[in-house]
């Protein structure tokens, strides 16, 4: 039997994530390289769950960190981030969380 890969994890500098749209018939998995593309994940329900979405609230948190040499710019895009589902609590948990220890 095959292992189960994570639902969400960071390689190579990127947030890879099980695309939940696909299942139960396929796995695939999103490669977001930006704050934007892992946005439209979310956005699009690629993402879903509330554990998933606190984690990849977290992990853009990260992603934005890697990707961003401005502190501000690094803030605005958490907002970004927790605005993709405006309702989901875990998310913007997870992208708070992620800010602060930042």
């Amino acid at each position: 039997m095959d292992p189960i890969p994570p639902t969400i994890e960071w390689r190579r500098g990127r947030v890879r994530l099980i695309d939940q749209r696909a299942l139960p018939g396929e796995l695939r998995f999103v490669e977001c390289a930006s704050v934007d593309e892992l946005c439209d994940a979310i956005r699009s329900l690629a993402v879903r769950g509330a554990p998933a979405l606190g984690a990849a609230g977290a992990f853009g948190v990260a992603l934005a960190a890697h990707t961003i040499s401005d502190a501000s710019a690094v803030r605005a895009a958490a907002r970004h981030l927790a605005a993709a589902r405006p309702t989901a609590v875990n998310l913007a948990w997870g992208v708070g969380r992620a800010l602060g220890a930042w």
